[in-house]
């Protein structure tokens, strides 16, 4: 963690005090020294830029200590030493580092989709472009592409690929909703057509050939009229018979 620079402000203000203080010293040494009326004048002249050089001090230490202030309450107020202006600078370039993140790693799966060949086949609408949430995919993707920069760019385009990211992303979701709902979709069609299928199987076709002079195809030989007994089982076979087709038109409604 990095220290805090200390300010120069302090140290300033102890130099203005202390030219301050010295000024008569130092006018009272240079006209003793001089020794003559004419040094008093020099002597003066030495107190007066002594003066001057304290206030100096004394302004630029001002200066820093306002300056310091200012910072430290851009600080507490806004989050940053700029204020607020350098807070959103700030916001900003966290925001590119996470879309650049998000960026690649939503090439990263659409890459490997594309590359699963059963992805592919179970989600077939993912890859189709002419399902419309597939190709506002696509697009959205071309456009953050058309932005991305290896270094993090000014802050206008910054925004614009943060956006484009954003988009891409919610595209990429909608589009995956909508292929398996399709794909869903799909499965109970064929779900229901099999079904279909073993409710009401087709009639296997039996080809009988029949000889000259032999009774037809589902014709039995008619039992002696003679024979009550064959009559009464040749009864109950035509009555089975009618059962199984009423039964079967049954199961077809």
């Amino acid at each position: 963690m990095d220290r805090p620079k200390r300010s120069a402000a302090p140290w300033l203000f102890g130099i203005a005090v202390l030219l301050t203080l010295l000024a008569p010293v130092i006018f009272l040494g240079v006209w003793v020294g001089a020794g003559t009326v004419e040094g008093f004048g020099v002597a003066l002249l030495a107190a007066i830029a002594d003066l001057v050089a304290a206030a100096i001090a004394a302004i630029t230490a001002t200066v820093l200590a306002v300056r310091r202030g200012v910072t430290r309450i851009r600080t507490v107020v806004h989050g940053h030493p700029q204020g607020r202006v350098g807070r959103m600078a700030e916001h900003e370039a966290a925001r590119w580092r996470l879309a650049r993140r998000r960026f690649s790693e939503l090439q990263a799966e659409y890459a490997a989709f594309e590359a699963d060949r059963h992805a592919v086949a179970a989600r077939p609408a993912l890859a189709d472009v002419t399902v419309p949430a597939t190709a506002r995919f696509v697009q959205a993707l071309g456009d953050a592409e058309f932005l991305v920069t290896d270094e993090e760019p000014a802050g206008p385009r910054r925004a614009e690929f943060a956006a484009a990211v954003d988009r891409a992303v919610e595209a990429w979701e909608n589009a995956q909703r909508v292929a398996e709902g399709l794909a869903q979709a799909r499965r109970e069609h064929a779900g229901v057509r099999d079904d279909t299928r073993a409710v009401d199987p087709a009639p296997p076709r039996v080809h009988h050939t029949v000889a000259p002079g032999a009774p037809a195809t589902g014709e039995r030989p008619a039992a002696p009229s003679g024979s009550e007994y064959a009559q009464a089982a040749d009864a109950v076979r035509r009555a089975a018979a009618r059962g199984a087709r009423d039964l079967r038109d049954r199961l077809r409604a």
